[in-house]
């Protein structure tokens, strides 16, 4: 579908108007002063193994048994509908088991989707996939953070 140039000017300018958040008077406040609506903007985080909400993390638990995670993650975005960034994969082959296993990392570029809402926690979602790409070896992989918000 393509824009008319009119409709590519309104457009934007109608979604900064509906997100921004006007001053208002307390019906409180002292004569002459103005305060900000409380209600706080959502948020969106990703849920780790003990059901802590993360936003923006430098790591990531992605087993909960530490033989799995993310570290040095640096964010480029991180918005309502979708988180995306780089960091090292970190892997533990548990061979014989995880406690005498073999570690090895891996770049990985991070994208966390499909946000929800978090039950009994109102304004709050959860990105509930995760999609790791191995720009190395073109592999990618799909799975579901470890949170169980």
């Amino acid at each position: 579908m393509r824009l008319s140039r009119i409709a590519s000017i309104a457009l934007p300018a109608a979604a900064i108007a509906a997100v921004s958040v006007p001053l208002a008077v307390s019906a409180n406040a002292a004569p002459g002063t103005v305060s900000r609506p409380s209600a706080a903007a959502p948020k969106v985080a990703v849920y780790d193994c003990t059901n802590r909400p993360l936003v923006r993390p430098r790591e990531f638990i992605v087993f909960c048994d530490s033989s799995r995670y993310l570290t040095k993650l640096s964010w480029t975005s991180w918005n309502a509908t979708e988180a995306t960034g780089t960091g090292l994969d970190y892997v533990d082959n548990c061979v014989p088991n995880c406690a005498q296993g073999k570690w090895s990392h891996q770049d990985a570029i991070v994208v966390l989707w499909r946000t929800r809402p978090v039950p009994h926690h109102k304004g709050q979602s959860a990105y509930t996939k995760m999609t790791l790409l191995y720009p190395g070896s073109g592999r990618t992989e799909t799975m579901t953070p470890p949170g169980m918000f």
